[in-house]
């Protein structure tokens, strides 16, 4: 289970970001390394996983904020 979610938010940080080099990038971490976190073959760090999750929920209250406002107008 926990492999999923490695795997789910090291997608959804390359689609906010731009690709796994982006999120390599973002994290300071070499793109090889990010990859495998994607293919479940490696685990990321702790903190790894934490910094993603904080950026996918940013983006998301982000999202859910600008399309509220959007629909208030």
């Amino acid at each position: 289970m926990a492999d999923r979610l490695y795997r789910r938010s090291v997608q959804l940080a390359a689609q906010i970001l731009g690709g796994h080099e982006a999120v390599a990038q973002f994290l300071g971490t070499p793109v090889e390394v990010v990859a495998g976190w994607a293919a479940g073959t490696a685990e990321p760090p702790a903190s790894y996983v934490v910094r993603l999750v904080e950026l996918i929920e940013q983006r998301t209250v982000n999202a859910a904020r600008t399309s509220t406002v959007g629909r208030s107008k």
